[in-house]
């Protein structure tokens, strides 16, 4: 594909590179777009504390496009199309960073829009997931089985802007996503789809090195509905290209991002919410709340919030590593799935049970919270004697 792998890592290095200055560069400009760009600090999602651009995607989607105009014609033709799909993803959420105005119902409609254009422009739809009955209508029914797909895709990036929540954290779970499709696709002699994966994890990386963990800047919607496309979209080529990898491995590997967004819909139906409807009990939001803020409560605030990606990383890795290893026997890779399901809800009953964290004020904090509670003192005092 590339005349010597000197290519290869300078292109790779140079998409790296572009992320990372692009990132910086929307950084250091935020005092000209920042009433536009500039991240809510208020809701129950909400943990940061000063105001962050959260444009990130626009510097990832500029790198990417760079890095497609770089490639050679195969690959470079299939990620054009990529690219070109995911258009509608990243625009819907483009416009929420910049507008809070569109709707979940919509960036879900945007995101499978992009679903059904990749699926009609490159050919790829899911025709076998394995269970019996949905298979027959996906072999049978080509309707069925790119709406399907689409679906799919949608319900990918979707649980991709749900975990994106804390610095790193959901760049840091697609790193591991697309690592792990890389391998798989070196392993059955894909060297394209590999190629793919290595230039999405160099964006992503680029970005993560300014978003973590300082929070200088964050993805957005934009960079999560886009990417979390681009990550569903690998996956669904790795299968469909490769049908020697069983639909069910880069299921497992994305199974953290999957069994937040299928925990978060039954607990909102549970408590009469809308699926869509923000809440903070997330497992991110719980990691934060109820451990980091309990022993590392010395930390200052973009530390405790940089604390809680490692906690998913970890809980991600451990999902996709066995993929590698049984990525053409389906039933276990099920079995696997389900486990996964299940240790994730013993691990979030687990913490949601802890109680909450008393942070004992020690130090500084305890100095401030005097200051603060003398300096509401005498404002009390001059009010009384000036009235």
């Amino acid at each position: 594909m590339f005349n010597d792998s000197f290519s290869v890592y300078l292109l790779i290095g140079l998409v790296f590179a572009l992320s990372a200055g692009a990132s910086v560069l929307i950084v250091l400009t935020q005092h000209h777009h920042g009433k536009l760009t500039h991240d809510s600090q208020h809701g129950v999602q909400k943990f940061h504390v000063s105001p962050t651009p959260r444009v990130g995607g626009v510097a990832m989607v500029v790198a990417l496009i760079t890095g497609w105009l770089l490639l050679e014609n195969g690959v470079r033709q299939l990620f054009g199309l990529m690219l070109l799909a995911g258009i509608p993803a990243f625009v819907a959420g483009f416009i929420e960073d910049l507008t809070n105005k569109v709707s979940v119902g919509k960036r879900l409609l945007a995101t499978m829009l992009s679903g059904l254009i990749a699926s009609l422009l490159m050919g790829y739809r899911l025709t076998s997931v394995n269970i019996p009955g949905l298979d027959l209508l996906l072999s049978v029914f080509p309707v069925v089985s790119v709406a399907f797909t689409a679906f799919a895709v949608s319900g990918v990036a979707n649980a991709v802007n749900i975990i994106d929540g804390f610095n790193g954290l959901a760049s840091g779970v697609m790193i591991i996503g697309f690592s792990i499709f890389c391998i798989l696709a070196y392993m059955v002699g894909d060297a394209e789809l590999a190629m793919i994966c290595m230039l999405q994890i160099a964006v992503l990386a680029g970005f993560l090195i300014v978003n973590y963990p300082f929070g200088k800047l964050f993805m957005g919607d934009g960079g999560a509905y886009f990417m979390g496309f681009m990550l569903a979209w690998t996956a669904v080529m790795l299968h469909v290209r490769n049908p020697q990898v069983s639909v069910w491995a880069p299921l497992l590997v994305c199974a953290y991002p999957i069994t937040e967004t299928l925990f978060s819909i039954v607990r909102r139906y549970r408590k009469r919410l809308s699926p869509g409807d923000a809440d903070s009990e997330h497992l991110h939001s719980l990691i934060k709340v109820k451990i980091v803020r309990r022993y590392f409560f010395q930390l200052p605030s973009y530390q405790k919030n940089s604390l809680v990606a490692p906690f998913c990383w970890l809980l991600a890795l451990l999902y996709a590593i066995p993929a590698l290893y049984f990525y053409q026997d389906t039933q276990k890779l099920v079995l696997m799935f389900i486990g996964s399901t299940l240790v994730y809800g013993a691990l979030y009953s687990w913490i949601a049970q802890m109680d909450d964290a008393e942070v004992p004020l020690t130090g500084k904090a305890c100095a401030k919270r005097r200051m603060s509670t003398e300096a509401q003192i005498e404002s009390k005092i001059s009010y009384k004697k000036s009235a």
